[in-house]
C-alpha cells in the first residue's frame, strides 16, 4: 500500500470504548439491512408504473436488432442494458420479476461493491456512517428494483471506482489499469453516465501516472482512455445518437407533441439544465440543485430538503483535501464537473431527480460519511458527542427498517398503478372464460388511434396483457374463428384513453367504421361492455371496451 492511500479515519471515541469495538458488527448489520430492503422490494412485486412500462413494452416481442437505434415509446436507454433485459425476458418469460431481475442483482452487487470501496478508503466511524447512509438510502433501493437503467448506473459506477482505487493503492502494478481498460467498454454500453465516472477517473489518475514516469502505468492508462473513447463513439453512433436525435423533445420543445407541449414547453429535461445565460438564476439553480434530490441520501427532497447531506458532503471533501488525499478527491469530484458540463450542453440531466444521477450516489455517501463523522467529532463534550453519534446511527437504522415496513404496508408506487394491475388481472382472466378473446391491436392488427401505441399508458396495457392474459403469455395470437359460436362469441377488446390526451388519443373514424362494417358483414354484434380505470386521473385514465360478435344465422 502506498503512503497516503491508507483508509482515512476520524477519531470520535477511544479505541477501547464499547461502541468503537461494536463497529464491525454495526457495519455488517447495515449491510444486512440494505440487502433485506432490496430483497423485500423485489419480492413484493410492485405494479409497473408508467415509466417502467414505457421501456418494458419494447421487450414484449423485442429483438436484439430491433433495439438498435430508436426504442419504442420514445425511450432512451443504454444498448447493453436493453440487450441484457431482453436476455432475461427470453430466458425467464415476460413478467415483473424477470424485467426487474437484472437491476435487482445489480443492486445487490452494488451493496458489496460499496462495502469494499468504503473499506479501502475509510475506517472507523466514517466507514460505518458511509455504509449506513448508502445501504438504507431510499433511491438506490427503489431504482434497484425497477425496469430502468438507473440502478445499473450506480453499480457500473462502483465497478469503475473500485478498480481505480485498487490501482491507486498499488500503482506499481498495472493490472488494475488494464482491468479498467477492459471494464470501461461494457460499462459505457450498460450506462450512459459511465462516461462521467470514467472521465473523472481519467482526470484523477492523470497526475499519479505522470509522476510515475513509467511505461507500466502510461501504457494501460493510455489503453483505458482509448477504450473509453472508442466505446463511447461506437455506442453513440450505433444507439445513443439515434435515440437522442429521435427523442429531441427531451432537451428541447417539439411542436408536434400537441398537449404534451404544455408540460414540456422547453423539453422534458429542461429543469435539469443550468440557465447559463442568467448568472443570478444560475446561482439559485446551483444552490437548489445541490441541496435537492441530487443529494437525497438517505432521503431528501427539493427546496433544500437535502441540505444536511450536502453540508456533510462538503465537509467530507474538505477533510480529504486537508489530509492530502487530493488525487482521490479529484477522482471523486471530477464526475460532478463533467456531468455539469454535459448538462450545460443540454446533453444529459443533472439534478432535479435522484434517478438521473444515481451513479453519483457512492461518491456522495462516501464523502457524507466522512463529513458526518467530522462534524460529530467537533462536538467537544464526549457525552454529547456519544449521544449524537448513537442517535444518528439509530436514526439511520430506523430509516432502513421503516423503508421495509413502508413497502410491506404499501407495495405499490401509486394507487393508480395498483388499480390498473388489479383490473388487468381480473379482466384478462375473466373475459376469456366464455369467449374467444382478441385484442384488436395485438391480435387483429387494427389500429384505430394513430400514435396511441407510441405514447402513454397503452404501454402498461400491453405489458399487463402479456403478463396476465392466459391467451397472450406465449406471444401474439390469432383467435380461433372456428371456435366462435352463439355460446362462445368472438370478444374483441379495444383499448383507448380519453381524447383530450393529444396527440395520440383521437380515434380515426374512417378506420373504425370500416372495421365495424366488415365485422358486421360476417358477424352479429351480440353484446358490448365498457370499463373505465383511474377515471379522471390525468395521464392514468384507461378505457377498455369489449364487442361480442357471434356468427350470423
Amino acid at each position: 500500500m502506498k503512503p497516503g492511500t491508507e483508509p482515512l479515519n476520524v477519531k470520535l471515541l477511544p479505541d477501547q470504548h464499547p461502541l468503537a469495538r461494536f463497529l464491525p458488527r454495526a457495519v455488517g448489520g447495515f449491510v444486512i439491512l440494505g440487502l433485506l430492503g432490496r430483497l423485500a422490494r423485489y419480492l413484493l412485486n410492485f405494479p409497473l408504473w408508467p415509466d417502467e412500462s414505457f421501456l418494458a413494452a419494447g421487450f414484449i416481442d423485442g429483438t436484439f436488432a430491433g433495439t438498435l437505434g430508436a426504442l419504442d415509446y420514445h425511450q432512451v436507454a443504454p444498448l447493453l442494458f436493453v440487450w441484457t433485459e431482453l436476455i432475461f425476458v427470453k430466458i425467464f418469460g415476460f413478467s415483473e420479476y424477470s424485467l426487474r431481475l437484472f437491476p435487482f442483482l445489480s443492486s445487490v452487487a452494488g451493496v458489496f461493491l460499496f462495502l469494499h470501496l468504503a473499506r479501502r478508503l475509510l475506517k472507523g466511524f466514517p466507514l460505518l456512517l458511509a455504509v449506513a447512509i448508502f445501504t438504507v438510502s431510499y433511491y438506490p433501493i427503489r431504482h434497484g428494483c425497477e425496469v430502468k437503467p438507473y440502478g445499473v448506473d450506480l453499480t457500473v459506477s462502483l465497478v469503475l471506482l473500485v478498480l481505480a482505487v485498487e490501482w491507486r493503492r498499488d500503482s506499481n502494478r498495472g493490472r488494475f489499469l488494464w482491468l479498467l481498460a477492459l471494464a470501461v467498454i461494457p460499462a459505457v454500453g450498460l450506462s450512459f453516465p459511465a462516461v462521467f465516472i470514467a472521465g473523472g477517473i481519467s482526470l484523477g489518475l492523470l497526475g499519479p501516472v505522470i509522476r510515475q514516469r513509467r511505461a507500466a502505468a502510461a501504457g494501460p492508462y493510455l489503453a483505458f482512455n482509448l477504450a473509453l473513447l472508442g466505446a463511447f463513439l461506437a455506442v453513440y453512433f450505433i444507439s445513443t445518437g439515434p435515440q437522442y436525435e429521435t427523442e429531441s423533445w427531451l432537451s428541447g420543445p417539439q411542436p408536434e407533441l400537441g398537449r404534451l407541449q404544455g408540460k414540456y414547453s422547453e423539453g422534458a429535461w429542461d429543469k435539469t439544465f443550468p440557465p447559463l445565460g442568467d448568472p443570478p438564476k444560475l446561482l439559485v439553480w446551483l444552490i437548489d440543485t445541490h441541496t435537492g434530490r441530487l443529494f437525497a441520501y438517505p432521503n431528501g427532497g427539493k427546496n433544500g430538503g437535502s441540505v444536511l447531506t450536502f453540508v456533510c458532503f462538503a465537509v467530507g471533501a474538505a477533510c480529504l483535501f486537508r489530509r492530502g488525499r487530493r488525487d482521490l478527491l479529484a477522482i471523486l469530484l471530477s464526475p460532478f464537473v463533467l456531468a455539469l458540463v454535459a448538462a450545460g450542453l443540454r446533453r444529459y440531466p443533472y439534478g432535479y431527480s435522484a434517478r438521473f444521477n444515481l451513479y453519483l450516489a457512492p461518491i456522495i455517501c462516501l464523502l457524507a460519511g466522512v463529513g458526518a463523522a467530522r462534524l460529530i467529532a467537533a462536538i467537544r463534550p464526549v457525552r454529547t458527542r456519544l449521544l449524537v453519534l448513537a442517535g444518528f446511527i439509530s436514526l439511520l437504522a430506523l430509516f432502513g427498517a421503516g423503508t421495509i415496513a413502508g413497502d410491506l404496508i404499501r407495495p405499490y408506487k401509486n394507487e393508480e398503478d395498483r388499480r390498473s394491475r388489479n383490473f388487468a388481472r381480473w379482466f384478462w382472466a375473466a373475459q376469456g372464460r366464455d369467449a374467444e378473446i382478441a385484442c384488436v391491436y395485438t391480435d387483429l392488427g387494427e389500429e384505430f388511434f394513430p400514435g396511441l401505441f407510441e405514447w402513454g399508458n397503452s404501454a402498461r396495457y400491453l405489458c399487463h396483457q402479456r403478463i396476465y392474459s392466459p391467451f397472450h403469455r406465449r406471444g401474439r395470437r390469432r383467435p380461433d374463428l372456428e371456435a366462435v359460436s352463439p355460446s362462445r362469441p368472438l370478444r374483441c377488446v379495444v383499448f383507448s384513453v380519453p381524447e383530450n390526451l393529444f396527440p395520440y388519443a383521437r380515434r380515426d373514424e374512417e378506420k373504425w367504421n370500416r372495421w365495424r362494417t366488415e365485422m358486421e358483414s360476417r358477424y352479429e354484434l351480440a353484446d358490448y361492455a365498457g370499463y373505465e380505470v383511474n377515471s379522471g386521473v390525468d395521464g392514468q385514465h384507461e378505457t377498455y371496451q369489449t364487442f361480442d360478435f357471434v356468427p350470423r344465422d
